[in-house]
């Protein structure tokens, strides 16, 4: 099995706790790519090589590719190596024990599936993202995605059912069932980290599409396979919060508070682009938009304004299929 990991920036300590929990989970073959990282983390990245060069190799760019080019790159550098299955693992995704000998066991317990090397994934449960458990719980693999012919997630049909979740969470602390009696489930898209599959599924769809360069690309890529299931015995610890998981009130507060220009800019312009190719229904979408760009308006007068016109051209790029690394701003 080989591992794929991208990384940037100074994350080096990060890092190092996955490719050892790789190595305790006996993949034998690790690919890193390191996308232009800082020199500090390059220097130790070299000697953590040098350490491991039995399972590791680390492809060095000169400038960060962003997540769609750093994992076609990896996955190219993949499909060279005499290894079967491909491991996809994002720098801050700690493998748990046996993590791997499960995700292997479902694989073979899945004979329901014709040439499933060409038509199956597998991913680990990760459980700072409890979306893809509820997906295989109320068996709706779109439930990621939101309500069909939802804007970004939001769909006005969804609007009472999210208020009743709030006040559950909020009031009357209704416990998450840890044990569902499920193991495993399809969902319909994917993150990276913590996908598996046969080399023979990248001849079947194909490698990720750098124009997206950052965010939902990974959604876009996923949405190509056929098959998802996700495998909650199979679990990954993130050792680091995404900014979009960390606390929120609402998708708006989200957008116009959190993160940086650069990741708001990328997330809202790729997300929409993507959801142009699985809207069924124009009129349906094009309501759900009006209502969200109208409310965002109006809370952008207690919030960042200047962030409102990020989000705003990132909309119109996305509808008009602009993209490409266009926002020239540093993580």
């Amino acid at each position: 099995m080989c591992a794929v990991i991208v990384t940037y920036s100074n994350r080096f300590g990060l890092l190092k706790q996955v490719i050892k929990s790789c190595i305790e989970n006996e993949i034998s073959t690790i690919i890193v790519v390191d996308n232009n990282s800082t020199s500090e983390s390059k220097e130790q990245l070299v000697l953590f090589e040098q350490k491991y060069s039995k399972v590791l190799q680390v492809i060095y760019l000169d400038k960060n590719f962003g997540s769609a080019g750093g994992y076609k790159i990896g996955l190219q550098r993949a499909l060279e190596q005499k290894c079967d299955y491909i491991y996809l693992l994002d720098d801050d995704n700690k493998l748990k024990h046996n993590a791997v000998s499960k995700l292997v066991d479902e694989w073979t317990k899945l004979v329901d599936i014709d040439n499933k090397e060409e038509q199956l994934a597998l991913l680990s449960y990760r459980s700072d993202r409890t979306i893809y458990k509820e997906a295989i719980i109320k068996n709706n693999p779109s439930y990621i995605l939101g309500m069909k012919n939802s804007f970004l997630g939001f769909h006005i049909l969804d609007i009472p059912f999210k208020i009743i979740k709030f006040i559950k969470k909020k009031f009357i602390k209704v416990a998450y069932r840890k044990d569902c009696g499920i193991n495993s489930g399809k969902v319909l898209v994917a993150p990276y980290g913590g996908m598996f599959f046969h080399k023979q599924l990248i001849k079947k769809i194909g490698l990720p599409n750098e124009l997206f360069f950052v965010y939902a690309d990974d959604y876009e890529w996923s949405y190509r396979i056929p098959n998802i299931y996700l495998v909650l015995d199979s679990q990954i610890e993130d050792i680091d919060i995404s900014w979009n998981l960390k606390k929120i009130s609402s998708p708006f507060y989200t957008y116009l508070n959190n993160g940086s220009d650069f990741r708001v800019y990328y997330s809202v312009r790729n997300r929409v682009y993507f959801e142009q190719s699985i809207v069924n229904n124009r009129y349906s979408y094009s309501i759900n938009k009006a209502v969200f760009l109208f409310f965002l308006f109006f809370y952008r007068n207690c919030s960042n304004k200047s962030r409102y016109e990020i989000f705003k051209k990132a909309v119109i790029d996305g509808l008009s299929g602009n993209l490409g690394e266009t926002f020239d701003m540093g993580i």
